[in-house]
């Protein structure tokens, strides 16, 4: 039986209408995943440090949140892992430089793109990345956090 053009464009309509609909429900979801930006009253940046007033970001006091943000011509994602304990890295997948998502209950860091797996310290612990993510050196004084850009 030969399908009328009619019901193919149907067919075919809907079948794009729901893939559409279901990459849009997908985008959302990796955007609740990814680091939130940081406001920018939030930090400054003096010469190679960028200077970060926690007091301003209620998602990077609480143990398991992350931020991100662009300084210095740098994407950076900064997570809080532990207690007193901050993290700073190149907000960029090493294999296809998609921005990345912490992922506090687990203990690493993940690109939503292909999954690669970063540690703590920027180690891959799963590919298809097969470079580590550059850390950046963190100092904490009281809610004040330094992060070394250079």
């Amino acid at each position: 039986m030969e399908m009328q053009r009619r019901t193919f464009l149907k067919t075919t309509g809907a079948a794009v209408a729901c893939a559409c609909l279901a990459s849009t429900g997908l985008s959302q979801a990796m955007e609740k995943l990814m680091a939130q930006p940081l406001p920018p009253d939030s930090y400054r940046i003096e010469g190679n440090k960028l200077i970060l007033d926690l007091s301003k970001v209620p998602k990077l006091q609480e143990t398991g949140g992350s931020a991100s943000l662009e300084a210095d011509k740098k994407k950076i994602i900064i997570v809080h892992p532990a207690e007193q304990d901050y993290k700073a890295f190149m907000n960029k997948c090493t294999h296809m430089g998609s921005s990345l998502a912490y992922k506090p209950q687990d203990g690493f860091i993940q690109c939503p793109l292909h999954g690669s797996r970063f540690d703590m310290s920027g180690k891959v612990l799963k590919g298809p990345a097969k470079t580590p993510i550059a850390q950046f050196k963190t100092t904490l004084n009281k809610s004040e956090l330094t992060v070394e850009l250079s």
